[in-house]
């Protein structure tokens, strides 16, 4: 099956300006009909749906561009260190973002459960605030953080 730039947008959201902008940088190579119309088949399809994921985890055109090649060839296993070396940057950085929201929901938890409450605030006003700072710290630093380091140990009681 094969869809015009317009059935592609619609199929994936992207915007045809977007699209000639993929094809201009190499990342897709639509075909074309003998009247020079672009035309998109299952592969084109699939690889900018992978586009828009990509883009969902912040992956750069560059990094988008050196995973083009993963699609390039018939075979998976094929694709070049490149291809590796961006995927385990990828996942190290999304692992970290993970990490960095899971705090962060801890967070907010912990400050939910003292809307109201002025004693439980009080008492954890400092421990609060100090974790509030670590956490700021560890995302201007880009760190990996232990899990282990929150403020489960508020004084609820």
């Amino acid at each position: 099956m094969y869809w015009t730039i317009k059935q592609a947008m619609e199929k994936t959201g992207i915007p045809a300006d977007t699209l000639r902008y993929y094809e201009k940088e190499g990342i897709i190579s639509p075909k074309r009909h003998e009247n020079r119309y672009r035309y998109y088949d299952e592969n084109d399809i699939t690889i900018l749906k992978l586009i828009v994921v990509m883009k969902h985890t912040h992956f750069s055109i560059a990094e988008i561009k050196s995973m083009e090649r993963l699609f390039a060839t018939e075979q998976i296993y094929r694709f070049n260190d490149n291809c590796k070396n961006t995927l385990n940057t990828k996942i190290a950085e999304i692992n970290q973002l993970i990490c960095n929201y899971q705090k962060i929901t801890h967070l907010m938890e912990e400050l939910l459960a003292m809307v109201g409450n002025a004693d439980l605030y009080q008492k954890n006003e400092i421990r609060i605030a100090e974790f509030i700072d670590q956490i700021f710290e560890d995302i201007r630093r880009g760190c990996l953080f232990a899990p282990n380091n929150e403020i489960n140990k508020n004084e609820n009681n």
